[in-house]
């Protein structure tokens, strides 16, 4: 009778811990900010007979059913100390300098707003970037950018679209439960420049294949496509897919799209610890 007692107790006691730790965190407030100074991406385009962008629309219902609140906004003046304590997660699918009015006629980022967003994820908050947001801020042959320091590479170029493959490299890491261990699909590429291997946390490789004989540009080792990093009490995280429409439809986007959210939100252990030497071989670490 005591033991099955005891048995009793200790199935309620992991009942009451696995509630505290579902109620430690409540529904993510998400901030998608995608002003384009430079080239504006099909994805997030708006106008007067299209009110939201093809991201929002993805977007929307997916943040509905995790019970979490979308804010979207071109409007760079909404990134501040003020609109950043209220947000949880931000999200950039963006280009060029943000801080300039550039080609899309939306309101600038001020410099102290690039500051506060610094200061507010290394004070915990998560941000998460898709596919040109490795092409705001960048060096321009100087420095590092403080913003391309914390992101974790910086755009360099691309050529024409392919299929290639991503393969997972974390298949533990939470960010990234649900991604295939191959996943093969069509997109625009992104080749990098300033990987930032002292902190990255690589997730998965693109796997090039056969368009190495195809395109020249291509004519190189796997490298990173998707990381994340620790950014002092922050997470970070870049997706360097998404340039397509039918990407962001796919269901394996979809299922990535909420766990980025969640990991960048603090679920879970971090798993943030720099694997580049241990994942990227010798012959692709040369490329950097």
């Amino acid at each position: 009778m005591t033991k099955r007692i005891g048995l009793i107790l200790v199935v309620v006691l992991i009942q009451i811990c696995a509630s505290i730790q579902a109620d430690e965190f409540d529904a993510p407030r998400i901030l998608l900010f995608t002003k384009s100074a430079e080239f504006e991406h099909s994805v997030i385009k708006t106008g007067w007979l299209r009110k939201s962008s093809h991201v929002e629309r993805i977007l929307t219902p997916l943040i509905e059913e995790m019970g979490a609140q979308l804010e979207s906004t071109k409007d760079g003046q909404c990134i501040n100390e003020n609109k950043l304590a209220e947000t949880d997660v931000v999200i950039f699918y963006t280009s060029g300098d943000l801080t300039t009015a550039g080609n899309d006629g939306h309101p600038p980022m001020s410099q102290e707003g690039l500051d506060a967003l610094l200061t507010w994820i290394r004070g915990g908050g998560g941000f998460i970037g898709f596919h040109s947001a490795t092409d705001s801020f960048k060096s321009g042959g100087g420095p590092v950018t403080p913003y391309i320091e914390m992101l974790g590479g910086e755009f360099k170029t691309h050529g024409a679209q392919f299929k290639g493959t991503v393969r997972k490299v974390s298949p533990e890491h939470p960010a990234i439960a649900s991604l295939p261990d191959r996943w093969t699909l069509q997109d625009e590429w992104y080749l990098f420049t300033h990987l930032n291997e002292a902190h990255m946390h690589v997730l998965a490789l693109l796997e090039i294949g056969e368009e190495r004989e195809r395109q020249d540009i291509y004519n190189i080792p796997d490298y990173p496509i998707i990381w994340c990093r620790a950014y002092g009490e922050g997470r970070v995280l870049y997706n360097g897919l998404g340039h397509r429409e039918d990407v962001w439809e796919h269901p394996t986007f979809k299922k990535l799209l909420r766990e980025h959210i969640f990991w960048a939100q603090g679920r879970g252990e971090s798993h943030a610890e720099a694997n580049y030497q241990e994942v990227v071989p010798p012959q692709e670490r040369a490329l950097d």
